[in-house]
């Protein structure tokens, strides 16, 4: 335990140290045969791991059995062009560029000492911006061809195609097919284009679904089928999330950008998390665990330069056993990366405190707002503060149309957004200055829970949205009818509810950053009495301390118990909100890799016998 001790400790008090990327490690690089393009992957029967790096003027076979030290295996001239695309099936790989006809075959039988098969299907197709491969099926396809979208079959003679036809006479800008349907992106309408791929030639079209920018780069399901991740390769453009649970009628979920001046190119998702190359913007790792709500977790930046435009990463594969990514900058080539596996989650249950919840607020002073206006009616999700009852709103907004007077609303939760149905309704008088402006309501509103509130905009209107501040989400409809969608032009809502009635607030846990070696994270408390003494307890177990078993119940403290072993503690005092936060640093020592820590906050409050009480816990996982 002295040992156990000492870690921890050396953790709690070791500096911060830089690192690069966020959440993300950069295992290895590889920089020959350049300019480049695309990358894909191929994983040898004994399970070594090549990286299919494309260039200009050829594609270079890389063993990154050992990432930290990539090794040239093959190099295969074909063409020259800015464009190249790569795919497998078995142990071939089919390259296709914009500048030749027909595709290349290369033979990975022996990875290591690599071969060309020949060049194919050159009397079909004169060029070829990208292949897919339905390696279920055994069909390749190549798109964005001067022939439609053609087929071929592999499954008999996988160095010797077998050509079958046009799978559309549409020349798509990418196609992935699996399991029975064929995921279009149809960069020259907009939208992604759902088909039945059943028979792999002249496919029925089941439904197009246009995408946020309208210019839709690529489109990549998840295993289920259930959720379509797109790209738009436009400045501002976003990935954006689709439920396609009925091939027939996709319906929009999330999106997510982080920088509006910069271009996304190919997303990929494996499990819950969409794997993009965003050109200037690096290589981002997206968590859509809620399609609604998609956050970034992991990043890596490989262009050094300014944001916006096509430098940087072109390419990504996601789709190595050993978990690494695969990235191609076009200037400085291959990177090797792994997404932190670090983590930290909440468990067990605090006790009530003397603090009562405050009426909820989001950038409760305003700010300059965007000045984007819209015909839809909106509204702004108010967090779950326990019981309250609603008398009024502040919205910050302003009219561009002298003084107009609006409906507002006040919605429940329904737990994917606002219900159809008002719960309260009123009016709201909005003045051409920026401002606070206030919907009252005849009576009381009781709410419990997450609520939404908003009014019903119009040409003459200006969206409630800031230039800065803190994030927030909107949704919008035509006005009092049809679906709520999530909006894109809120981000930052800012708005006041007056209420009465708060309940009791528990002291919560939160996490800021994860624990990543050479790196650090800051454990937070929220809901304490202002002004008052907090213990951080910090420990190496959740079962045990001392030879006595945890949780231990805190005489004199009812439904008070301690979940984390008391190895470590800290002293803090909390601000005027009740607010604390203790950091924590993790040294580069590989040894950390695995080791868990736990946390919890108690915190002095007179409201029991022994004048404490505890928030809930977290447990927190190092990774690289």
């Amino acid at each position: 335990m002295h040992i156990h001790k000492s870690v921890l400790l050396a953790i709690v008090l070791t500096t911060s140290l830089s690192a690069q990327g966020t959440n993300c490690a950069l295992l290895g690089t590889f920089n020959s045969h350049g300019p480049f393009n695309d990358v894909w992957g191929y994983t040898a029967p004994n399970g070594d791991e090549y990286a299919l790096l494309c260039a200009t003027t050829g594609t270079v076979v890389v063993d990154v059995t050992n990432p930290g030290s990539p090794v040239e295996r093959g190099w295969f001239p074909f063409g020259s062009s800015t464009w190249r695309d790569i795919r497998t099936y078995g142990h071939y790989a089919y390259v296709v560029t914009e500048a030749t006809s027909g595709f290349q075959i290369l033979d990975l039988s022996n990875p290591n000492s690599p071969t060309v098969v020949g060049v194919f299907g050159t009397s079909v197709t004169s060029n070829a911006h990208n292949v897919c491969v339905d390696v279920g099926a055994g069909k390749l396809y190549l798109t964005g061809t001067n022939f439609g979208s053609p087929a071929w079959d592999l499954t008999a003679n996988p160095a010797n195609p077998t050509f079958l036809g046009q799978a559309s006479t549409t020349s798509f800008h990418d196609l992935h097919v699996e399991n029975g349907y064929a995921y279009a992106a149809h960069i020259g309408g907009g939208v992604l284009r759902i088909m039945d791929a059943a028979m792999p030639t002249g496919m029925p079209v089941l439904s197009n679904t246009p995408t946020p920018n309208t210019f839709t780069h690529n489109a990549w399901p998840n295993a289920a089928g259930t959720i379509c991740v797109t790209t738009d390769e436009t400045t501002g453009g976003v990935i954006k999330f689709f439920d396609i649970t009925n091939k027939s009628n996709p319906i929009p979920l999330g999106q997510f950008t982080p920088n509006t001046s910069s271009i996304p190119h190919n997303a990929y998702i494996v499990g819950n998390k969409a794997h993009v190359s965003w050109y200037t913007e690096g290589y981002r790792c997206i968590d859509f665990s809620d399609p609604m709500n998609p956050v970034e977790v992991a990043s890596y930046d490989t262009w050094p330069g300014s944001s916006g435009g096509f430098n940087g990463c072109w390419g990504c594969y996601p789709f190595l056993a050993s978990g690494n990514i695969l990235a191609s900058d076009r200037t400085t080539g291959l990177y090797i990366l792994r997404p932190s596996s670090a983590s930290f989650s909440n468990y067990g249950q605090g006790c009530v405190g003397s603090v009562v919840s405050p009426c909820p607020e989001l950038n409760a002073t305003g700010g300059s707002l965007s000045n984007n206006t819209n015909q839809y009616e909106y509204t702004f999700e108010v967090p779950s503060t326990g019981s309250l009852q609603v008398t009024s709103f502040d919205i910050y907004t302003s009219s561009n149309a002298g003084v107009l007077m609006r409906s507002a609303y006040l919605y429940a939760d329904t737990g994917s957004g606002p219900a159809t149905t008002p719960m309260a309704s009123t009016t709201i008088t909005v003045g051409s200055a920026p401002g606070f402006y206030t919907a009252t309501f005849g009576a009381p509103v009781t709410v419990n829970g997450k609520f939404f509130i908003g009014y019903n905009n119009s040409n003459d209107g200006v969206i409630s949205n800031l230039n800065s501040g803190a994030t927030g989400i909107g949704h919008y409809r035509n006005a009092v009818t049809g679906s709520w969608n999530q909006s894109s032009l809120v981000q930052r809502p800012s708005w006041r509810v007056t209420c009465s009635g708060g309940g009791a607030v528990t002291p919560s846990l939160a996490n800021v950053g994860l624990p990543i070696l050479s790196s650090s994270y800051d454990v937070t408390l929220s809901g304490g009495v202002p002004s008052a003494f907090a213990v951080m307890v910090s420990g190496l177990s959740d079962t045990i301390f001392n030879g006595l078993p945890l949780p231990a119940p805190l005489p004199g403290a009812s439904g008070c118990s301690i979940f984390a072993s008391p190895d470590v503690t800290q002293l803090f005092a909390t601000d005027a909100a009740g607010a604390a936060s203790a950091s924590f640093s993790i040294p580069a020592s590989p040894g950390y890799i695995g080791l868990s820590l736990f946390h919890q906050w108690a915190v002095l409050d007179p409201i029991n016998a022994l004048g404490i009480v505890v928030s809930d816990a977290g447990k927190a996982t190092i990774d690289t």
